[in-house]
């Protein structure tokens, strides 16, 4: 993400919880992460403490791309889209006792892995729950062994309750609109079209059943466990100790709800 063509007028109309631009909050998280590590320094257990630092979905581009400066680059797309440049983001681990420096992995890691990935490092697989489908892919083998040991080679992708489309290693399938025939769904090499413009006709002929029996198991699941509703009720309700910024929050949010 790059800041550019930032107006004056442009700067002080986007203005993030913290009173400063989006551009100066960003800059600022090199400093509050420099913080964290400092302090596990300090309290001698940085040597042993895996710190993951992972982006958030994409940059924002519809309707905010003067105001923030943001753009895609290598990959097309940007928040809400499931484009890989919706979804691929930056992704850094720091774990002194396993990981070595300057080291770079190119395996396929999804936000959920760290959840079982987690449980790994620290023993606790026990407390995993067996009576649902858990989405995340134990990867410490990627982290302990480096490049090439990711145990995940897929990856679905969706855009607000709707599945827009699955990844299997380099191929991506953009599914069709509702009604239209599962061999139409355009499939793409992301290693040779990383912004997914020019369809495949060869690989969509022999891969695009695979993908559609990918998806029908992927409903079949979800059919026997239905996604979970999204929370609409007051963020961090319960939570006793809120920082002021995030008190400001809810009272944006009950503001909106009023109207």
């Amino acid at each position: 993400m790059i800041p550019i063509n930032l107006a004056r007028n442009d700067r002080e109309q986007f203005k993030t919880q913290n009173g400063g631009t989006i551009i100066e909050s960003m800059q600022q998280l090199d400093g509050w992460v420099g913080n964290i590590l400092d302090e596990l320094d300090t309290l001698g257990i940085a040597e042993n403490t895996l710190v993951v630092l992972m982006g958030d979905n994409g940059p924002f581009l519809l309707g905010y791309q003067k105001t923030t400066g943001m753009n895609d680059m290598i990959y097309r797309g940007g928040k809400s889209d499931h484009l890989e440049g919706g979804v691929r983001v930056n992704a850094f681990a720091r774990w002194p006792a396993a990981i070595s420096p300057d080291t770079l992995a190119g395996d396929m890691i999804h936000v959920s892995d760290l959840y079982t990935t987690f449980a790994r490092v620290a023993q606790a697989t026990d407390f995993i729950p067996r009576d649902r489908i858990i989405d995340g892919v134990d990867q410490a083998a990627l982290l302990l062994e480096g490049d090439t040991n990711g145990r995940r080679d897929y990856v679905y992708i969706y855009e607000g309750p709707l599945l827009r489309s699955v990844v299997k290693q380099k191929f991506k399938m953009h599914l069709p609109a509702p009604g239209v025939p599962g061999a139409a769904a355009p499939v793409f090499d992301l290693t040779r079209d990383p912004r997914e413009r020019i369809p495949l006709i060869e690989a969509a002929l022999w891969s695009g059943a695979s993908f559609q029996d990918m998806v029908k198991r992927h409903k079949m699941g979800i059919h026997q466990y239905p996604h979970a509703k999204g929370g609409k009720g007051v963020p961090y309700e319960g939570i006793s100790n809120l920082r002021p910024e995030s008190k400001e929050t809810v009272k944006v949010f009950e503001s909106w709800q009023m109207r």
